[in-house]
């Protein structure tokens, strides 16, 4: 009797302490945009590239906003680059400006950032990146080129081939593939030097 007594006992305690685990629920992982960088030229007849997780190099996107009071507009303008911890060398992309209300939030509201992008053709150069584009290469001999609004009537051209935006938890993104071919000028403006077939895919950042 004693023996089915404890055998009771034993299996009641199991169930009780079986009716007391907590099922924990592990919540599927959120998706997270897929983020590539790539940036090729050819210069004087010789192709170069830089690739993302190659050589240290990573895109850094980047904005500079002017907030301004409702009912003046506020802008903005978006950067990206793509720059190594490894060599001096790196390659970015201005450009602006967009203009939004602040009344509606800090930044562009996603589908208006969806649209600045996805309207831009032919995408004209500009000095300041506000009213177009601005290319700014550093070669590896640490000398800085930039283009320039006005090449004195040598050809130049940049366009998105494709612009695609996506989200995540981490922020807003407007993931793109830009061509060009364009020349670009030493900062004292008596040297050039010109890219052509150039590819940069890449990513602006909202926030």
């Amino acid at each position: 009797m004693a023996t089915l007594r404890n055998l009771a006992l034993f299996l009641t305690l199991g169930l009780s302490m079986f009716s007391c685990i907590e099922h924990v629920v592990i919540p599927p992982p959120l998706p997270m945009v897929i983020l590539e960088g790539t940036f090729l030229a050819d210069t004087n007849g010789v192709q170069f590239s830089y690739m993302k997780g190659v050589n240290g190099f990573d895109v850094k996107p980047s904005n500079f906003r002017e907030i301004q009071t409702p009912p003046q507009m506020s802008n903005i303008k978006y950067f990206c680059s793509m720059e190594s911890t490894n060599l001096v060398e790196y390659f970015k992309v201005s450009i602006g400006k967009d203009f939004w209300n602040a009344t509606s939030g800090p930044f562009p509201v996603v589908n208006q950032f969806k649209l600045f992008f996805e309207s831009m053709t032919n995408v004209p150069f500009s000095d300041d990146a506000n009213a177009g584009v601005v290319l700014e290469w550093r070669d590896a001999n640490n000398q800085v080129w930039k283009t320039k609004q006005d090449p004195g009537g040598l050809p130049q051209f940049f366009n998105f081939a494709t612009v695609k935006q996506e989200s995540d938890e981490t922020g807003d993104f407007v993931k793109f593939k830009a061509l060009f071919s364009a020349t670009f000028f030493s900062q004292d403006g008596t040297q050039t030097r010109t890219l052509n077939n150039g590819m940069f895919i890449g990513y602006f950042k909202n926030n």
